[in-house]
């Protein structure tokens, strides 16, 4: 191969030219670097307004609640302080509590506009006044009873959220001890609306915000939404109820949450109450709350992609003279990698390109001459190898003029089989080397047990049964023959237990053996021996699927069953009469 003149190599255009008009592209970089760095700042400052703007409105709702609840507990302290006063100036034996009751005042300490529905005023034996609604529902009457007792222990006790059906609205029980020197002498109990909440929450909860009061265990008690708030659904699945259930602090978060079916990534902050255990939820989707972010990148991809698609144009007018040659080269060593080691690469050019493809033929043929010698050397050594095996293989056989060629028909009818099974191609050949040598451990077996004529006695069988251990034993001195050792060793396990050497059964028995017992097995009913003649095709094919499930595999039996119907595995006529 003749080399390329050193002053042709001179007079190439260097491709360094080309290369800095490409380098054009480096351009984009740091537009794209600023915009990016612009999005993120953006993106911080809206999300940090965002969630300023999120937390002002939960923390105003619940600051709200906060404020009701104790602009209430307020008014049943005065109104208890005025019946301690009143027990105070009426005369010992009389119930100040009774006493409101028969004059009918209780109704005067509501004040108009008040956020009471109902007030009663008891002693500790839950007798006194009372103004509350008719119709009022059991399970409201009965949270009050329980609220007052709470309270008898001498602290303000808020009870859990009621809705009123009859008035279409929520409400909650306060109860305030009534104390008097130092003893709980009475309950002054209120059923709070929570009407004006309600109306806060849907005044904050407009357009993409959504707002909702939870308590707890998840459980919507207000939303903004009516279709919503009517069904009390339970959002202890979403992760900033989950939050708030295990810590009730503030809190303010980004978490997926279900709508129509598909998740939405929320922005959300959560707002503690207090007394009672509630929490106000405020939250808007990210892609409302970062809309403007969206366009901003929406705008920077697109000018991007226009800059991006005139530097590709200009690339291509100035790189077309690299582009071809490259490809070129790119598909040839493509098919070098797939073995095709004839490629060889002509091209016209006299740059570094045209070197590189000069040398990329000088490696090809290089390559070329490498692959033919190893694939020879290969070659060679394998007929070697594979003959090494057949003449190991026919010394053995010969030791027993009833199983000459018995190894050669093992393996032939093995590659049968595994051809059925679809084994892959080392498989296959691990499967032909081991069934050849299947019986090398025969070697180390007295010939008198083996050419006896006769049946085997108790004694020569056990001596028989040690043949595939030891011809394992014999090959495990070679590490390249690892993977042909379990076809050898384990030909005659059985598929349901009770083989040799090991005992084993079921897919604890290598596929290699399982193949090579039913070729063995094959092989010595189609075959004249000492102890039986040659049986007929069919005969044998039916006794070695009866076989299927107790002596061998029954996949490996199917695959047996098909080579024999296709044709793979065929028995020769002077085999039948081979002594």
């Amino acid at each position: 191969m003749s080399e390329v003149p050193q002053d042709a190599v001179s007079r190439r255009p260097r491709l360094l030219w080309t290369l800095l008009v490409a380098m054009v592209v480096v351009g984009l970089l740091p537009l794209v670097v600023s915009h990016y760095f612009l999005i993120g700042i953006n993106r911080d400052s809206l999300e940090t307004l965002e969630k300023k703007y999120l937390t002002r409105a939960a923390v105003s709702i619940a600051t709200d609640v906060q404020t009701l609840l104790a602009s209430n507990v307020q008014q049943l302290n005065t109104i208890g302080a005025s019946v301690v006063a009143m027990r105070r100036a009426l005369p010992p034996d009389t119930d100040a509590f009774a006493y409101i009751d028969r004059r009918g005042v209780i109704a005067s300490y509501i004040p108009p506009e008040s956020d009471l529905i109902a007030l009663r005023i008891v002693n500790a034996a839950g007798e006194g006044a009372e103004a509350k609604l008719a119709g009022l529902d059991a399970a409201v009457i009965q949270e009050m009873d329980l609220v007052r007792l709470a309270a008898m222990r001498g602290q303000v006790s808020t009870g859990t959220f009621q809705y009123l059906a009859a008035l279409n609205q929520p409400a909650v029980v306060i109860a305030v001890p009534v104390v008097d020197n130092g003893k709980v002498i009475g309950v002054t109990e209120g059923l709070v609306s929570l009407k004006r909440i309600t109306g806060h929450i849907r005044d904050v909860g407009r357009g993409d915000v959504t707002v909702f009061l939870v308590d707890r265990n998840g459980r919507v008690l207000i939303h903004s939404e009516p279709s919503i708030d009517v069904q009390r659904p339970d959002f202890s699945s979403l992760k900033i109820v989950q939050e708030f259930a295990k810590a009730p602090v503030r809190l303010t978060e980004s978490y997926p949450e279900a709508r129509g079916g598909q998740p939405v990534m929320m922005l959300g902050t959560v707002a503690p109450i207090g007394r009672p255990e509630w929490g106000v939820v405020v939250e808007k989707p990210e892609t409302m709350a970062y809309a403007s972010v969206t366009k901003m990148v929406r705008a920077t991809v697109e000018w991007g992609s226009i800059a991006l698609a005139l530097a590709i144009l200009a690339s291509i007018l100035f790189a077309s003279g690299i582009s071809h040659p490259i490809r070129l080269l790119a598909q040839r060593t493509r098919e070098i990698a797939k073995g095709n080691y004839q490629q060889r690469v002509e091209l016209k050019t006299h740059n570094e390109i045209g070197e590189l493809a000069d040398n990329f033929n000088s490696m090809s043929e290089a390559i070329e001459g490498a692959i033919e010698r190893l694939k020879k050397a290969a070659h060679e050594n394998n007929l070697l190898f594979i003959n090494s095996v057949r003449m190991l293989a026919a010394a053995i056989d010969a030791k027993d003029p009833y199983t000459r060629g018995h190894s050669e028909r093992v393996a032939r009818y093995s590659m049968a089989i595994g051809k059925n099974l679809t084994l892959p191609e080392q498989d296959m050949r691990n499967l032909r080397v081991s069934a050849l040598l299947h019986d090398v451990g025969k070697i180390g077996i007295d010939d008198r047990i083996l050419r006896k004529p006769g049946a085997l006695s108790d004694d020569e069988f056990e001596v028989m049964k040690q043949h595939p251990a030891k011809g394992a034993a014999i090959m495990s001195g070679v590490a390249q023959l690892i993977d042909i050792i379990p076809g050898m060793k384990y030909h005659h396990e059985k598929w349901s237990g009770g083989g040799y050497p090991d005992n084993l059964q079921g897919e604890h028995i290598p596929m290699q053996a399982r193949i090579i017992a039913i070729a063995d097995t094959f092989d010595a009913m189609t075959t004249n021996r000492p102890y039986q003649k040659a049986m007929e095709l069919s005969y044998v094919v039916d006794k070695v699927k009866s076989f299927g499930g107790s002596r061998f595999d029954p996949r490996v039996v199917d695959a047996f069953v098909q080579a024999v119907k296709r044709g793979d595995i065929v028995i020769e006529e002077q085999v039948r009469g081979a002594a």
